[in-house]
Formats: C-alpha cells, sequence, structure tokens
C-alpha cells in the first residue's frame, strides 16, 4: 500500500510521485493521501492526478482531507453522500471523518481535518475554512466504532514524534498565541481520538516534515513531509503492518 503526505495542488510534483510510486512498488493500485492534497475547484489538479494515475496503473487516490481543501464543496458533498467517500474524478476519492474501511484484513479509519496555524492570516470563505478542524461530536462518533489498526490524519497528535513536537514547541513561524490556541484545540480532539481507538499506526501530514517515533503503548506514529522533499512517499505491508520510507521521486 502507497502512503503520501501533502501535495498542495503541485502538479508539477504529481507527475514525478505518481510515476515513481508505480516503479517503487511494482502492482501498487492504491494511494492513501493524508490530507493538504489540494482540491479546489477548477484547478485543473484533479485532471492531472488521473492523468498519471491512468498511465502509472494506479486505480485510486483514497484522501483523508487537509485543512487547506475546498471544505465547503467537500461539506456539501459528504451531506449528500452520508458517511460514505466522495469521487472527485476518475481516481480520486475523498473520505469524510470517522470512515472506516479494510484493506487485505488490515482495518483502517480515516479522520481529516486541521488547524491551519496561519489562519489569522488568511480570509474566511476564501483560503480558511470553519470546517478544516473537526467538533467533539464528531470525535465521539469516530470513537464509537471501536479500535481500529490504522489511523489516517492530517493533524497530527499532541506527544507524537519528537521533530513534529519540537516544531509545535518552537513555534519558528510565530504563530500568535490564538492560532496556537487553536491548534491546541484541533490535536487535543484527534488525540482523544488517537487514544480512544488504540490504532497500532498512525499516519499524519500537515507539519511538513518527515519523521517517526514508537509510543510507550506500542503504537507507532509516522509523519509524512510535503512535496518536494524527501519523506513524503512511504509504502505499508498490510500483511506485516511493515512501514518503509520511499526515496525522491526527482531522483531517477
Amino acid at each position: 500500500m502507497a502512503l503520501a503526505g501533502d501535495w498542495h495542488g503541485d502538479t508539477s510534483w504529481v507527475s514525478k510521485a505518481i510515476p515513481y510510486l508505480a516503479r517503487a512498488m511494482p502492482g501498487v493500485r492504491t494511494i492513501l493521501h493524508a490530507g493538504d492534497f489540494g482540491f479546489w475547484g477548477g484547478s485543473g489538479f484533479l485532471k492531472t492526478v488521473d492523468y498519471w494515475c491512468e498511465r502509472a496503473g494506479l486505480q485510486r487516490v483514497m484522501v483523508t482531507p487537509g485543512n487547506h481543501e475546498d471544505w465547503p464543496a467537500l461539506v456539501e458533498a459528504f451531506s449528500r453522500n452520508f458517511g460514505q467517500p466522495v469521487q472527485l474524478s476518475a481516481a480520486v476519492w475523498m473520505m469524510p471523518r470517522g470512515f472506516r474501511f479494510t484493506l487485505a484484513g488490515r482495518s483502517f479509519m480515516s479522520f481529516g481535518g486541521a488547524a491551519s496555524l496561519d489562519y489569522a492570516d488568511r480570509t474566511s470563505g476564501r483560503d480558511w475554512f470553519y470546517e478544516e478542524v473537526a467538533t467533539d461530536s464528531e470525535v465521539d462518533a469516530a470513537i464509537a466504532g471501536g479500535p481500529v489498526q490504522t489511523l489516517l490524519l492530517h493533524e497530527t497528535v499532541d506527544g507524537g514524534t519528537p521533530l513534529v513536537q519540537r516544531i509545535i514547541n518552537a513555534n519558528p513561524m510565530g504563530w500568535n498565541s490564538e492560532e496556537l490556541a487553536y491548534s491546541a484545540a484541533s490535536r487535543a480532539r484527534v488525540t482523544r481520538l488517537a487514544v480512544a481507538v488504540s490504532p497500532e499506526i498512525v499516519v499524519h501530514g500537515h507539519i511538513h516534515v518527515k519523521d517517526e517515533a514508537v509510543r510507550v503503548t506500542g503504537t507507532r506514529i509516522y509523519s509524512l513531509n510535503c512535496e518536494d522533499g524527501t519523506g513524503n512517499l512511504a509504502s505499508l505491508d498490510l500483511l506485516s503492518g511493515d512501514w518503509e520510507w520511499l526515496g525522491d521521486p526527482r531522483r531517477r
């Protein structure tokens, strides 16, 4: 199973990353994407993803939405297909919060969204949407389904990987107190979810760094990098649970 971190609608990266995955993982048919995919109506990005998936023999990209997506369009689409993924193009599907599925006997839950740490510099309704952050009721509903082996997030969890936690603590971008509190509230919700469903593996994007850690509970946490960086792509063996970081698609 192939996994990918943030792409932000970067067509140049996709034109390298998808063919690279096909070469690195012969026979792969599905990409699980950890959000900030880059879904914006009319951008042409979906057509680019479809084109490269068809050429590479990939059947689908299953996306856990990030904060930088067209959330009003997603909310409307999810309301028409309650609890089910929404097909955006030939290859691309967006998964609603709490969606559970099984691949080769391994159970997954997708729980998308995250807090935009720079939301104070954005415009509500244009490039920032309140729907990006999960509600407590959405967390409660997701928890009610019980444990899951693999939890797919965009937001990070508190006490996650060392590098992610260091970045949050150091605040290198100078986020203000309101932005930090907004992010902390979002992280607290997904952390509550992660504790309750006891996954073996947690995968997330959002902070744009490659990192990993093992908690005292045995849960493995993987932070995927964004486009144009090593650590954006990885593979997961569905039977053994083994994780492998893949190389840089720009290096042939």
